[in-house]
């Protein structure tokens, strides 16, 4: 396929990117603080929908242990996706992205995702965090910290969106 005329090439390595400022490719320190940040205001908000969960609605009686880690796992899982799925496809950042300067691109023009390249990107390691255990917490680190190995800076969530995390200044 042939590119539209006036259209730049796609990026194919580091060298692609500027080596600083604006669009230059986000350091792992940036892209693992931007993640904490997130976490951290996912982790308040699933503080939250865990008082919740405390009591069963309808008698009153404390909930099961396993029934509320089911219901906090599912929960961490969809807050996960509703947020940085829409943050990311509407904004290209999310608040902790924001916080440290850097932003999601699409790999081919530079734009913001697309839904399904938003979904896709947190879908990869949400699928995999809820694998109990340190199985999953071992194959989370392995999605994200891939990056640490690319050329690019790019985790499996990444590569199978068709994304790069750039800087904004």
């Amino acid at each position: 396929m042939l590119p539209l005329p006036g259209a730049r090439p796609m990026p194919t390595g580091p060298d692609s990117f500027p080596a600083s400022g604006a669009n230059s490719l986000a350091s792992i320190a940036r892209r693992a603080v931007a993640r904490a940040v997130d976490w951290a205001l996912l982790g308040l908000a699933l503080a939250g929908v865990a008082f919740v969960l405390s009591l069963d609605p309808l008698n009153g009686e404390p909930v099961s242990p396993g029934a509320r880690a089911v219901a906090l796992a599912l929960s961490w899982a969809l807050m996960n996706v509703v947020y940085e799925g829409v943050l990311t496809t509407w904004r290209g950042r999310t608040l902790g992205k924001a916080a440290v300067g850097i932003r999601v691109a699409r790999l081919v023009d530079g734009r913001s995702p697309l839904w399904w390249q938003s979904g896709m990107r947190v879908g990869v390691p949400v699928v995999v965090e809820v694998v109990p255990g340190l199985l999953g917490a071992f194959a989370v680190g392995v999605i994200y910290w891939a990056a640490a190995w690319d050329p690019m800076r790019r985790g499996l969530h990444d590569r199978a969106a068709g994304t790069v995390v750039v800087n904004v200044r």
